[in-house]
């Protein structure tokens, strides 16, 4: 409606009607004659539900993110991706530097340290490969064990 350079009383009027649930049980319940311009109506509206507005997500977000004990490399990539993906306009080298910071110390995470891994997209994919080759492994004994055991 900005855009067609609508005035004031009909976004007024074609406000409701975007209106479902609780906000129009809301908009319902003012008094009528209360609200006497479109600017006043936002101010209200904004003001009543604004515990409902999702708080935009920043790079702060992926600090809090870590490794849980127990938790294996495969969990805690899709969580930090998860959160990643809905942080607007994010650099990558924090990105990075938030998901090294998140990973429980062991061979994974050295192994990117000693490749000098710089983006989150690199370090990702060392990942990837780093849990197929966990995965391709898992169960089997290591050679010393099953020759000690013959």
């Amino acid at each position: 409606m900005y855009v067609q350079d609508v005035d004031d009383a009909t976004c007024c009027r074609y406000f409701p009607a975007t209106l479902k649930g609780i906000t129009q049980r809301w908009f319902n319940g003012l008094p009528s004659g209360s609200v006497t311009s479109f600017f006043q109506l936002v101010e209200l509206f904004s003001s009543h539900f604004v515990a409902s507005k999702k708080e935009k997500k920043t790079s702060i977000h992926l600090a809090r993110i870590r490794q849980q004990q127990g938790e294996d490399l495969k969990g805690y990539v899709h969580r930090f991706n998860h959160e990643a993906v809905l942080i607007p306009n994010l650099q990558d080298g924090v990105a990075y530097a938030a998901f090294l910071n998140g990973l429980l110390p062991g061979r994974f995470k050295f192994s990117l340290a000693e490749s000098k891994v710089t983006t989150l997209v690199e370090a990702l994919g060392r990942a990837q490969s780093f849990i197929q080759a966990t995965e391709i492994c898992a169960g089997e004994e290591p050679p010393g064990r099953r020759a000690r055991r013959e």
